[in-house]
């Protein structure tokens, strides 16, 4: 069976904790088939590191499953920074770990270390993680049972525990200064032997400890630490040992303030933390931890260290990589789903055949230990996709969550018409053939259209309509804007027109079989679809149609508009022969649309509503019959050929739209 051993350093081999580079900090765990450097050797089996037993497959399902009962978790940031999609990371992981068993996720405000604060880094960190749309159940700014939930007001609870052990021989006084230090470490750096704190204080009385703190002499306490490595749980490493023992590391320093290592785990014991999250970075220091929680005789949480995000090249991500700071989500408008949505699947995998799109809701409900080992190299390739994943669900989601629409659609694509229409309104009309705003040309543009004009609320309706209409929503907004620039303006006559003459098949149809010129088309399509509000008698007065627009919907539009674009079919004006697909289908797209492609003709009527589908396609009708009088120069037409009454479409249906 393969096994998983820790390999361990021999003298030549980098020390794991004297290395600060990421590369040098990755976990010396292999297969027990791993080839080994010459300097390394490989716990035994016996000794049980990291050995799985029974059936692999069994074994390690049983380690992903999550326990039965609630577990309490928490994010402890530092504010010495801002959050960023490693932090976030670990605190989604942990706040998916509570809810998925029921449990509360708790947030910590580890403030020990006074000189490195920033200033706004606490506020920031609560705007962020609620961006992100990760609540807790305790906090500094919700309370709890277990407060205050910032280190710097515990300081009377670290020192409680720092005596405590004092008084037991588990730990003492240090009354080293900083210098004195410094100059042992140059001294040991430079004859060679090791930097460790020599244990100067270690062997002072306990009596005299007490008279020169009394005194007012200055101090550190120094942990005992034991005198061997001591074997570590992990759940994804099993085990884990260091090949050598712990310093007396510090855990109260002289300023007061405990140390991170110290605060860490009185906090978890003392708020019921029961499982601890955290990047692999802190597998090297958890040692420490465990040995505390030893010399008070409390149980440890359960540990799992996570994989490091590292860029292509191995090396940590940092400010200078797009995509850690949160500012960078924010700027490119990516929802805070998707980005949550991007961070779970950076070392957590879910069951075979899961799609990798996920709410938070998807995410707590699917949630396991399935985490992975080693470094996580992040790409941001997945991330686009995501992102237009999310911006379905949320076009779709009922009931609309009005807020996420208007910040992350709704509002940016009415700024952009605002933008279009003001250039519009600036632009000397000579001009106008040159200019483009947003990729859409000037003019091609007429007015915007009435929904959008009539009013913020109309013109926030019409725009999700709008979303919910399209065939699928890019995360670039301009383009959509660009591709659909005639579900938001209307269309200029010459553009209609410029559309028709790059047609050809348009004038090759024919309307139930016998040839038809465009015009008889778009006549025989007005009168078909304009016959949709008339349900109460077979002609219907203009009261009736006026008073029925509600049945302007798809669903009274579509069988209508099959039977009517069936009934019309085009040929290759070239070849002669007929094109696949009903005919009628390319008259509404070049009357509705100027032949734009776009989404489905029938949901597009819908969209524009009855009063402007009908204008759009008398007006496609005028235009046929027009150039077919200058073709044929029937002088008998004259200007009468735009006059409803002529063509006997009916005066009604002219002043109806």
């Amino acid at each position: 069976m393969r096994g998983i051993g820790l390999l361990l350093r021999r003298p030549g081999c980098p020390s794991l904790a004297s290395v600060s580079s990421l590369s040098s900090r990755r976990l010396w765990f292999s297969s027990t088939r791993s080839t080994l450097c010459p300097h390394q050797t490989q716990v035994t089996q016996q000794q049980g590191e990291g050995v799985l037993k029974g059936s692999k497959k069994r074994q390690a399902e049983d380690k992903w499953k999550l326990p039965d009962s609630p577990c309490r978790t928490r994010f402890a940031p530092s504010p010495t920074g801002y959050l960023h999609l490693g932090s976030l990371r670990t605190a989604l992981f942990n706040y998916l770990l509570a809810k998925a068993t029921g449990g509360q996720f708790i947030l910590r405000i580890e403030d020990t270390d006074q000189t490195r604060l920033v200033h706004d880094a606490e506020q920031r960190l609560f705007e962020d993680l609620r961006w992100a749309g990760l609540s807790w159940d305790e906090g500094p700014d919700v309370q709890g049972p277990y407060g205050p939930y910032r280190q710097s007001e515990r300081l009377s609870l670290y020192d409680e525990h720092a005596n405590q052990l004092i008084r037991e021989g588990k730990a003492y006084r240090c009354f080293c200064s900083p210098e004195d230090l410094e100059r042992h470490k140059q001294a040991a750096h430079e004859s060679g032997e090791s930097t460790a704190y020599p244990g100067t204080c270690r062997n002072v009385s306990l009596e005299e400890s007490d008279d020169r703190a009394s005194r007012g002499e200055k101090y550190a306490v120094r942990f005992k630490s034991s005198e061997k490595p001591i074997v570590i749980e992990d759940i994804l490493y099993t085990r884990y040992r260091k090949r050598e023992p712990e310093e007396d590391f510090i855990i109260r320093k002289r300023d007061g303030f405990p140390t991170y290592h110290f605060a860490n785990i009185v906090d978890d014991r003392a708020m019921k933390i029961t499982h601890v999250i955290r990047g692999a970075e802190w597998l090297i220091s958890t040692p420490k931890h465990v040995e505390l929680y030893n010399a008070f005789g409390w149980e440890p949480p359960k540990f799992a260290h996570v994989g490091l995000l590292v860029d292509k090249e191995r090396q940590k991500l940092s400010k200078r990589h797009k995509g850690v700071d949160m500012s960078w989500y924010k700027d490119n408008q990516i929802p805070p789903e998707a980005l949550l949505n991007f961070a779970v699947l950076l070392g957590w995998s879910q069951k075979s055949g899961e799609p990798d799109f996920m709410t938070l809701q998807d995410m707590t409900d699917r949630f396991s230990f399935k985490f992975s080992k080693g470094d996580i190299v992040v790409s941001f390739d997945k991330l686009p996709y995501l992102h237009e994943k999310h911006f379905e669900h949320l076009i779709r989601q009922e009931p609309p969550n009005l807020p996420r629409l208007q910040s992350y659609l709704i509002n940016p694509i009415r700024d952009m018409i605002t933008a279009v229409e003001d250039a519009r309104a600036g632009t000397p009309k000579g001009a106008l053939e040159e200019t483009t705003v947003h990729n859409i040309p000037l003019l091609s543009l007429a007015s915007p259209v009435p929904q959008i004009q009539e009013s913020p609320a109309s013109a926030q309706d019409y725009i999700l309509h709008a979303l919910r209409t399209a065939k699928s929503i890019k995360p670039d907004l301009e383009l959509f804007l660009s591709q659909n620039r005639y579900a938001f303006w209307t269309i200029p006559p010459a553009v209609v027109s410029q559309n028709f003459d790059e047609t050809p098949s348009l004038q090759h149809a024919k309307l139930d079989g016998e040839e038809a010129s465009p015009s008889v088309v778009m006549r025989f399509i007005v009168e078909q679809l304009s016959d949709i509000v008339s349900s109460k008698g077979e002609e219907g007065s203009l009261e009736e149609k006026e008073t029925e627009v509600e049945e302007w919907t798809a669903e009274k539009i579509k069988p209508v508009a099959d039977a009517t674009v069936k009934a019309v079919s085009v040929s290759d004006p070239e070849t002669g022969e007929p094109i696949k697909g009903a005919g009628g289908y390319k008259f509404l797209r070049w009357a509705l649309l100027a032949g734009d492609h776009g989404p489905g003709l029938v949901s597009v009527m819908e969209l524009l509503g009855r009063k402007e589908t009908m204008k759009r396609l008398i007006t496609a009708y005028k235009l046929a019959l027009e150039k077919e009088n200058k073709e044929e120069k029937d002088a008998k037409s004259g200007s009468g050929t735009t006059d409803a009454l002529a063509t006997g479409l009916g005066l009604a249906l002219f002043d109806l739209f």
